[in-house]
């Protein structure tokens, strides 16, 4: 691998092979509907309709995937928040091990 000033990741980001759905809340922010632009094991970003979401917000977010029943719940951290073609664009770090986790591999399968 090159050297570079990047970091390397520790995750390898996959890119939804069918739409992932999302609602994401905190204590101070109701819930804001947008989609997973990735997932990986580390993490997801996030493209909602809109939300005051800051860096180091603890959030929980809802994930529907297109063949699964029931949100699937996940808790994490904004890591960075950001523009995005119209729409704020979030980087989530997931901080427990959950559901979500098992999807990854689905995703990329299916």
């Amino acid at each position: 691998m090159a050297e570079s000033d990047k970091p390397q990741r520790r995750w390898e980001r996959h890119i939804p092979s069918h739409p992932v759905r999302v609602v994401a809340e905190t204590e101070a922010v109701a819930r804001v509907a947008g989609e997973a632009l990735n997932l990986s094991e580390g993490g997801a970003c996030l493209a909602l309709q809109a939300g005051d979401f800051a860096v180091g917000d603890q959030v929980i977010v809802w994930l529907s995937f297109a063949s699964s029943g029931p949100p699937v719940p996940a808790t994490g951290r904004i890591v960075w928040a950001g523009g995005g073609w119209g729409r704020p664009r979030y980087g989530v770090q997931w901080t427990h091990q959950g559901p979500q986790r098992s999807w990854i591999g689905w995703l990329t399968r299916a």
